[in-house]
């Protein structure tokens, strides 16, 4: 019977892990944020390189409407972009982080306007859209390109002071490497065969 607070209590906590996967940035009921979604992006000679976008033709009927978009990283540029073809637009743009009170980047679009940002970040975000006369008719677009692959180079350098894998001081002199190595070996097992005489 002693177990039962503990059960509620695992209870409890399960369901608050679930509210907080279900609800990105808070654990505010009211308001329930849309999950935007990424596709591949390849096309050559475009302004943009190959990557990932998710590109979002919205009408907004409320005062303030919340999206989220996951799968970002560190080592890949992000590109947003709000875009209003109404000339009567009158909208506030956040950017946000952690959570919805906590706005990274805040812009606004007046008329037929665009509000855009470059930046890197890992994991997600969430954007924070105000649209001050309704209906709100606009374009959401996020872009991240492909991760950087940056080689790293050697730290080891060879005789002549270059760098590289196997163009240094031991691939110039591997013929005299093997007939040394060769030469120690013989010595050996003729300094072992003339202790076994003795002996």
């Amino acid at each position: 019977m002693k177990l039962k607070p503990f059960f509620f209590f695992l209870l409890a906590f399960l369901l608050l892990q679930k509210s907080g996967i279900a609800q990105p940035f808070n654990l505010d009921d009211r308001i329930v944020p849309v999950e935007l979604t990424f596709e591949p992006y390849k096309k050559e000679g475009a302004e943009k390189p190959n990557g990932r976008i998710s590109f979002n033709k919205l009408t907004q009927e409320n005062d303030t409407s919340y999206y989220f978009i996951k799968g970002l990283s560190m080592y890949s540029p992000t590109y947003f972009s709000l875009n209003s073809t109404d000339p009567a637009a009158d909208i506030k743009i956040n950017l946000c982080k952690e959570n919805w009170k906590t706005i990274h980047h805040t812009g606004e679009v007046k008329g037929k306007a665009i509000y855009k940002n470059n930046f890197k970040t890992e994991g997600d975000f969430g954007i924070m859209v105000v649209a001050n006369k309704k209906p709100a008719h606009y374009v959401l677009m996020v872009w991240t390109g492909d991760e950087m692959k940056i080689e790293m180079p050697t730290v080891f350098k060879g005789a002549d002071g270059t760098t590289g894998g196997g163009s240094g001081w031991f691939k110039k002199n591997m013929t005299l490497v093997i007939v040394s190595l060769i030469a120690i070996v013989v010595i050996a097992f003729l300094l072992l065969k003339l202790k076994n005489r003795k002996s």
